[in-house]
């Protein structure tokens, strides 16, 4: 099967790589595209039970209609956000232990994820709801967000004033810099560096800024006011242990938990267990 995706990822980089030739403008803009279409995941049972409990209403954000779930009502808010290809049915065991516990739950599904608008998806997309869910319902206590959904929640808070960002940030098992995406997603692919280089240009052309503009160690810097616990699996063979690594060298004051053998997911009892505690005990500066 793996061996059966990444044949058909080098079929695909090398169709793009031939329409670069002819035209980098319309090959930046279909690998820009195609780079960015997620599967929404089925939901299962467990999972439509739990989101079931939940209040679910639409945030406009961006022209798009965002699906947002809420428990609790009152109390500190804690808001999550997933990563690629997952949905809000993730935080099934985390969301009900926090209401026990006093907080009120915010759980997003990013852009074309669960029910939420869209078929294309950016971190940069992510990172605007995620922001401007904090500016809507903030100042949140805490945000949980896992995979690209901590390295947009990093964006996020980055861009936030200060007073809007969140006194807790439990991140778990993001990338450190949009480079290192695009660089694996090259070998993966195939892709020509003047594809690479011309989709740099298209990114710009949209946002302003390059991919290596788009740095979460740089944001991190940035965040030494929020309580921070990151959490990365050391056999992670999806985000490379090593990009938290430089997420902690970066993040004033953070805290790095290393496990060992919880994969990428870090769905595990003991993180969740450790999350819990981390966003329950009363921040010390």
């Amino acid at each position: 099967m793996k061996r059966t995706a990444f044949s058909f990822a080098r079929l695909v980089g090398a169709l793009l790589n031939a329409l670069t030739a002819l035209s980098p403008r319309l090959g930046s803009r279909a690998a820009f595209y195609l780079f960015g279409l997620p599967r929404r995941k089925k939901r299962k049972l467990v999972e439509q039970a739990f989101l079931a409990t939940g209040d679910l209403h639409y945030e406009t954000i961006n022209g798009q209609q965002i699906a947002v779930y809420h428990w609790g009502f009152r109390g500190p808010l804690v808001v999550l956000a997933h990563g690629w290809e997952s949905h809000a049915g993730r935080w099934r065991k985390i969301a009900p232990a926090l209401v026990e516990a006093g907080y009120q739950v915010l759980a997003v599904d990013a852009p074309a994820h669960g029910r939420s608008d869209g078929r294309h998806f950016t971190m940069i997309k992510y990172a605007d709801v995620l922001r401007t869910l904090l500016q809507r319902f903030g100042p949140a206590d805490s945000i949980i967000a896992h995979s690209v959904g901590g390295a947009s929640a990093i964006w996020a808070m980055g861009t936030l004033s200060p007073a809007l960002r969140p006194r807790r940030a439990v991140i778990l098992a993001a990338f450190a810099e949009l480079q290192t995406i695009m660089d694996d997603g090259q070998r993966m692919t195939g892709a020509s560096d003047r594809l690479m280089a011309a989709m740099d240009d298209y990114l710009q052309s949209l946002t302003g800024l390059r991919i290596r503009d788009y740095s979460m160690v740089r944001m991190a810097q940035k965040l030494g006011e929020v309580d921070a616990f990151l959490i990365h699996d050391r056999q992670d063979r999806v985000t490379a242990f090593r990009e938290t690594e430089l997420l902690h060298q970066a993040w004033p004051g953070a805290r790095l938990w290393a496990t060992d053998g919880f994969g990428h997911g870090l769905t595990a009892p003991d993180v969740t267990e450790a999350v819990l505690d981390f966003v329950k005990t009363e921040v010390v500066h």
